[in-house]
């Protein structure tokens, strides 16, 4: 769910970098809130992604937690459910984490 999720925040973070069809990391003057908040999408997405990989491979679990909460802050209204969802599987396989 938290790979599902970190797919969603960087389809919404690379929409941002891309309005109106074309990239909107141009000239300094040109940097807009749409740019700034769709770097930090993009951001967000990638680390929820390594997030599910991590959770997936079951190496590194507060990796796995942050990108869930990361999948959440920026998968949009989907991304929410499925970090949230991927939050209240962490939390209800205690006896994994704690191996």
């Amino acid at each position: 769910m938290t790979l599902i999720a970190g797919v969603l925040a960087i389809i919404n973070g690379l929409r941002g970098l891309f309005t109106d069809s074309y990239l909107a990391l141009g000239p300094a003057d040109t940097f807009t809130r749409e740019t700034a908040c769709g770097i930090l999408v993009l951001v967000f997405g990638i680390v929820a992604v390594a997030g599910g990989i991590s959770g997936i491979k079951e190496k590194n679990i507060p990796l796995a937690i942050a990108g869930a909460f990361l999948g959440m802050m920026g998968g949009g209204l989907f991304g929410f459910y499925l970090g949230f969802g991927a939050l209240i599987t962490f939390a209800l396989s205690n006896q994994d984490l704690t191996n």
